[in-house]
């Protein structure tokens, strides 16, 4: 049986690190590509978002832009010294705060991320809980931070398998948290490399 399930990852960016910048760097799309911890290779495809017209994902709100396709390989390890590299279709759709995208992965696995940059959320906690920078939690609501506080968050719904679930959660959990952090750490060194970098226009084209 096919099950989905939330997740939701939140980084905050630093006040060093303008908003703006980190949202046209994950515009460009290879960031969000070439920080996967398994990737081999990718490969932008002729295909457009013509496979997935029809999920309204890429659909709300009406009139969002147009879904560009890639194929990625990705290495995966099947034992100590084993690797096999598997390939699977993901298309993507810049959004005005991020970007959105969808991959029909290995195993019938499929996963929708969106990657925003919002006003810092302070999740609800009991008192006397631990916090901690980010979370990994299926779904939840929050309060705002402080008024110049951001950060990346990405939600992902990801559609499996039910006996598959708890291991596909684990590993979409660590992987894209790393995938977060590494983002913004590529926005951070572009930016205090170049201070002169007309970031406005890396989203365009």
């Amino acid at each position: 049986m096919r099950v989905q399930r939330h997740l939701s990852i939140a980084v905050p960016i630093p006040p060093s690190l303008p908003p703006s910048v980190v949202i046209a760097v994950l515009q460009t799309v290879s960031p969000v590509i070439r920080n996967l911890g398994t990737l081999s290779r990718y490969e932008e495809t002729a295909a457009g978002g013509d496979p997935v017209a029809s999920d309204p994902f890429f659909h709300t709100p009406p009139g969002s832009g147009p879904v560009t396709s890639y194929q990625i390989f990705e290495l995966i390890t099947l034992a100590p010294g084993l690797t096999k590299e598997v390939t699977y279709p993901a298309y993507f759709q810049r959004v005005g705060d991020g970007v959105r995208c969808r991959a029909n992965g290995a195993a019938g696995i499929t996963g929708w991320c969106e990657f925003i940059v919002r006003p810092r959320q302070v999740a609800d906690s009991p008192e006397g809980s631990a916090s901690t920078p980010s979370t990994v939690a299926d779904g939840g609501g929050g309060i705002g931070a402080g008024p110049e506080e951001y950060e990346l968050h990405e939600s992902i719904v990801v559609e499996a398998n039910s006996l598959l679930m708890p291991f596909v959660c684990h590993t979409m959990g660590v992987a894209h948290r790393g995938l977060c952090d590494k983002v913004l750490q590529e926005a951070a060194d572009k930016f205090s490399e170049t201070q002169g970098w007309d970031y406005r226009h890396l989203g365009q084209g």
